[in-house]
Parts: structure tokens; sequence; C-alpha cells
């Protein structure tokens, strides 16, 4: 708290601005407590308001599509959102929920998107050939964004995910997920009932989660600290980590200890000994990109990199995958067009251009920034690259003693050469 005392008007501005983008704003009001300037408290109190209403019309709109599924025999999951409480938030009313994730096994999928169309949704943007749900489905309406992330009465939509984990397009296997599936578990609070992930796979699916943000540069901030507020809470409970050992094969529990590792490392959370034991076993490229690439995710924030493609490269799990990582990681993958609409952000911010500019201009500006930007971020990936590879590449004692040996008999040899010259 002594830091934020310290933060004039300004600086609180751009903590705010920073909070809502990174989903951080509610945990902030959360622990903030009386000693923010009163405009802050303020601010902090309609935006907890707001979005208690907003969690409301967000559950009422996820009853509404459970009821309509129900009727049509389309099992689901929830993933994600609300599900997270009490295990990962304390209340999800102090969670951001901007949408409503599912997963129907894949035979259900354009079933239930046609449910949901028969109750006034309609898919927003296009499909994409990478993604892992439908497009968004949204109500059409009047409502209009107005910069506050939080409003009541922005409405909800709902992805219908095609998956729990995308091999073909993640380049990493991942035989276990199909078990998620069969342990599922239905819920019940007072008069409502949703179906969720068991408590050890919503633990090993948010770890995925982050894992798969982390590869592709998203900002997975706000996902860490729920893993490390449920590690805060989980690190001494000795039965259920028995049961995560029993439920996952070693791969399965390497890759959601990268995880647990970053959410110990940002937020000082415990690390349980079973988990520990994991960290200790991973390979040793991956153990290095933990300790020198770490805070790589956290600083894509505020400046791109490609750290986590290069632990996607570490962990893609064939030659060809390798390959095809390492040319996503050095090309652009998208570039638009002269006369594309969307407007321009850069690190989730928009960039503000004058109307004045001629559009070829403006065209050619983006273009060479985002060159030298790609140029840049590859240049770094490679040097990175290179340490990784480095360190799996340990050269024994006998070697280091040769090259010792070699380079003061070389020196000798050269100081008695030129002793016989000078003589």
């Amino acid at each position: 708290m002594e830091g934020l005392a310290r933060l004039d008007d300004v600086k609180w501005e751009k903590l705010l601005e920073f909070c809502d983008l990174a989903h951080l704003t509610l945990p902030l009001a959360e622990v903030a407590g009386h000693q923010l300037p009163a405009w802050v408290a303020e601010r902090l109190a309609r935006n907890i308001r707001d979005n208690k209403d907003r969690f409301d019309n967000v559950f009422s709109c996820y009853i509404e599509a459970k009821s309509a599924l129900d009727r049509a025999g389309i099992p689901h999951v929830v993933l994600k959102g609300f599900t997270q409480a009490p295990e990962f938030v304390n209340d999800p009313r102090f969670r951001m929920q901007s949408d409503i994730d599912i997963f129907c096994p894949p035979e259900y999928t354009l079933e239930a998107e046609s449910v949901l169309l028969a109750l006034g949704y309609s898919s927003v943007g296009r499909q994409r050939c990478d993604a892992d749900h439908v497009p968004a489905l949204s109500r059409p309406g009047s409502w209009k964004w107005r910069g506050n992330s939080y409003d009541p009465a922005m409405p909800p939509s709902i992805e219908i995910h095609l998956c729990l984990w995308n091999e073909s397009n993640l380049c990493i296997k991942m035989p276990e997920i199909e078990f998620f599936w069969r342990r599922r578990v239905t819920i019940t609070q007072g008069d409502l009932t949703w179906v969720a992930l068991s408590t050890p796979d919503k633990l090993a699916f948010l770890c995925l989660h982050i894992l798969r943000g982390v590869l592709c540069g998203d900002w997975v901030v706000h996902h860490v600290r729920e893993l490390a507020h449920f590690l805060q809470n989980h690190a001494h409970d000795a039965e259920f980590w028995s049961e995560w050992l029993d439920l996952y094969s070693i791969q399965q529990r390497r890759l959601q200890v990268i995880a647990i590792s970053l959410a110990q490392s940002w937020f000082s959370c415990p690390m349980p000994e079973v988990v520990d034991a994991v960290l200790n076993g991973l390979p040793a490229a991956q153990r290095h990109w933990l300790k020198r690439f770490g805070g790589s995710p956290l600083e894509v924030m505020f400046r791109h990199n490609k750290d986590g493609r290069l632990l996607h490269w570490l962990l893609a799990d064939s030659p060809q995958a390798r390959t095809g990582v390492l040319r996503r990681a050095l090309l652009p993958t998208y570039i638009a067009s002269p006369t594309a609409t969307a407007k321009r952000t850069h690190l989730r911010r928009q960039v503000k251009e004058s109307e004045s500019t001629p559009a070829l201009w403006r065209y050619l500006k983006y273009l060479c920034s985002r060159s030298w930007r790609h140029v840049s971020m590859d240049a770094e990936f490679v040097v990175h690259g290179a340490s990784a590879w480095l360190t799996t590449r340990t050269l024994r004692n006998q070697f280091w003693l040769f090259a010792g040996a070699s380079f003061f008999l070389t020196w000798a040899c050269q100081s008695i050469s030129s002793s016989s010259i000078w003589s």
C-alpha cells in the first residue's frame, strides 16, 4: 500500500487504465481498503456495483441458455467465469466476466449453436481456422460502448468451445484431456445448478489456459493471480495433491507446473512439495526458460517479445512441430490490408492518428513500424533461443580441463617464440 499512497492523480489515471485492460481493477478494489484518494475510491466502488449487476445479468443469460440446451438434450460444461469461485476467487462478483464459455462434445456443437440462435443470438465475426471455439454468439441490440468495462447493460456473449486443448494449432499432444469431460460434476448453490469441471481438472484447465496464453503472447496476469489464490489456500492439502499425482501423467503434470511456477514467482504463493519435485524434473532448457524468461509474460504487457514462442518451440513434440512453431515465431501471422476498417491497437490501447494524414501515408507508417518491431523481436528471439540451446549442451569437466591446458600451452609457446625473436 505504501507504493499506492505515493501516486498522484495522473499516475492513478494510468494505473486504473492499465488495471482495466489487465482485468485487475476489481482485485485492486478488493484489497485496497480505505487508503485511496476519494475519487479513486468512488470509481472503484462504482465498478464493483456495476459488476455485481453485470454478474446477475450474465448468470440470468446462462440460466436461460442452460434451460434451452437441457430441453434439447445437449450436454455441456461451463468453463472459467463464475465457476472459478470459491477455489480461485472469493466471490465471482469481484471477477470481470465478459462472456460465457461452454464446452460441448464435438457431435453436439452445431446443434448447440442452433439452439442459441433460436434464442435470438447471432454470430459475431467469422470462424478462424485455428480458433478453439465457434464465432461468439451475441444478441443484437442498441447498446453502445461508452468506456465502461463493467457496464451492466453490456450484452454477454456465449462462446461454444470446440475443444479443451487445440492440439493441431498448439503442436503439443494432450491425450488425457478427454477425461476432463468424463469427470465433470454438477454444482448446486441454492436454487441454481450448473455443470463444471472437477476441482483437479479445473486447476489443470486453468494451468493449460495460462500456458496457451504465454505461448501466444496474451496477457495472463489475472489468470495467474487466480492460480496463486488457489495455491495459497491448497498448498498444504496433501489429499488433493495425492489425487493430482494419480490423475495426471508426467507430461501433463510438467505442462501444468510451468504455470504454477509463474504463480509462485509472480505472487510468492507457497509451492506444494509434489509440484516442486515435478518442477525440478523439467528438462534443463525449460527450467532455464522459467529462470531466465519467467518474467516475459509480464513484460509483454508493456513491450512486445517472443519469449513465449521460444517456450512453445521447447515444448513442441516433434521436429515438424518445431519447424511450424519456428515459422510462426519468425514471420508475422497477420498484416492488415490498406482497406482494413479495424482500428489499430498497440498493447491493447487504440493508436491515435490524425484524420488529416493521408491514408496511404498512415498505412506505410504502419508497415514500417510493424516490420521494425518484428525484425527486432526476431533478433532477440534468436539470441534467447541460442541461450536456451546452450543450456542443453553442458560440456564435461574433461573438456574444460583440455581447453584450459590448450590455452596455457598455446600461450607458453607464443611467449617462447616471442622471446626467441627478440633474442
